[in-house]
């Protein structure tokens, strides 16, 4: 049975992957990290896995992925563009508070292109080339072994999932990475964000495509 069928509706997540049958845990014989590998996240899903053909598997945002940089962006095209005609004279004449508010346009603006560029950037599980990379375009020229871009496949040994809870003044929620466990014991994070049942569903489909098992840590508590 798949686990994702545990799980309804993502209801009280933060428990439920506490108390998850993997069929292989974490093994007590090596030293893996098992806190948060990226702390903090996404209260929402942000990337969902596409399968692009039989030797590859690639993440692209999701609809809430995509729309939050951009919605960033936008805002600070608008207030950047309004401020400056407005500094020109085209609306009024210029006052102090345009001078502010450009920078706050300017400084939403740059955030959103920052935050588009790494929502968008491929994460991909490539057999053909026997790759997992998270870049724009690979570098036959580097060395594959030592490279933080790209790694080799045959180099990854387990799926991890962390569960985290992100508190703060106005609530908590649970936010959930997938990292790739590496044969050196170290890890790389894939994706982090609050969809339990999506990244349980996503570790499933690496498990089986990479022929690897899913190993699992206990929620941690952040604030």
């Amino acid at each position: 049975m798949k686990l994702s069928e545990n799980i309804d509706n993502n209801k009280d997540e933060l428990h439920s992957i506490e108390s998850i049958d993997f069929s292989t845990n974490t093994p007590k014989n090596v030293n893996i990290a098992v806190t948060p590998l990226k702390p903090g996240g996404a209260n929402f899903k942000t990337h969902s896995l596409v399968k692009k053909s039989s030797s590859k598997y690639a993440y692209q945002p999701s609809v809430g992925g995509a729309a939050f940089p951009i919605l960033f962006l936008s805002i600070g095209l608008i207030i950047t563009i309004a401020c400056l005609l407005n500094i020109i004279g085209v609306f009024s004449t210029v006052k102090p508070v345009s001078w502010f508010m450009l920078l706050i346009g300017t400084i939403f603006a740059a955030a959103g292109v920052i935050l588009t560029y790494w929502s968008y950037m491929p994460r991909v599980f490539d057999k053909q080339l026997g790759l997992y990379y998270k870049a724009y375009k690979v570098d036959f020229n580097r060395d594959k072994n030592t490279s933080k871009k790209q790694i080799p496949l045959k180099s990854i040994i387990a799926i991890q999932i962390i569960g985290e809870r992100i508190t703060s003044d106005d609530g908590s929620y649970g936010s959930f990475e997938l990292n790739l466990v590496l044969n050196d014991y170290s890890r790389k994070n894939v994706v982090d964000h609050g969809n339990l049942k999506s990244i349980i569903n996503d570790a499933h489909i690496l498990s089986d495509f990479l022929n690897i098992p899913i190993w699992h840590a206990k929620t941690h508590n952040a604030q």
